[in-house]
């Protein structure tokens, strides 16, 4: 019995979700959301799976991922297979809103695409570096050792949440969830901040 890449694709994905927490599912979470992929499907799950080898070593996944083999793949399908049906857009929704992640609030519906998504790349990845509190800001810079301090100009702690919302040189009226929104107003904050 032979199966397609996609439907070995599908089938590691959804059982990549059901792994324990010691796999950053929240990060995961983001991933999908932002790239707009569904969990269960996404080619870009393969990326992540090889931290998960490390701390799943016994699923044996690497030669799945690197093996275009069919009769490989087939082999191993039916210790993967869930002959339940799933609906992957409900099960997406409750992974979002059971994840602990960063700015969750945000997005009511993981499964369609956020605001901004048709914005240039520059701007759509400083979008996504506010949404989930990771870039290039004080805070940030001094916990990848890449400065001795975490103060922002304005002398308060600088974080991205802070340049957003506090900083009296940097912020937009608004905050995050204006921003989130990508409307015009936000557009622009973001050109004239990222230039």
């Amino acid at each position: 019995m032979f199966f397609t890449v996609d439907t070995i694709i599908i089938i590691l994905s959804n059982r990549l979700l059901d792994l324990p927490a010691s796999i950053n599912i929240p990060l995961l979470q983001w991933h999908c959301v932002l790239d707009h992929t569904h969990c269960v499907c996404s080619r870009s799950l393969f990326v992540p799976s090889i931290n998960i080898y490390r701390h799943h070593h016994h699923l044996n996944l690497i030669p799945l991922i690197t093996c275009h083999n069919f009769a490989i793949l087939s082999t191993v399908y039916s210790r993967l297979v869930d002959l339940q049906p799933v609906d992957i857009k409900s099960r997406w929704r409750h992974n979002w809103k059971s994840a602990q992640v960063v700015n969750s609030h945000l997005v009511c519906d993981p499964t369609i695409r956020q605001p901004g998504f048709d914005l240039p790349q520059q701007q759509w990845s400083l979008l996504n570096h506010f949404r989930m509190e990771q870039g290039h800001c004080s805070t940030c810079r001094r916990k990848w050792r890449l400065t001795d301090t975490d103060l922002c100009p304005c002398g308060e702690t600088q974080t991205m949440s802070h340049i957003v919302e506090s900083c009296p040189r940097t912020k937009l009226n608004g905050s995050l969830s204006r921003l989130h929104s990508a409307d015009e107003d936000a557009v622009s904050w973001l050109i004239s901040y990222g230039s």
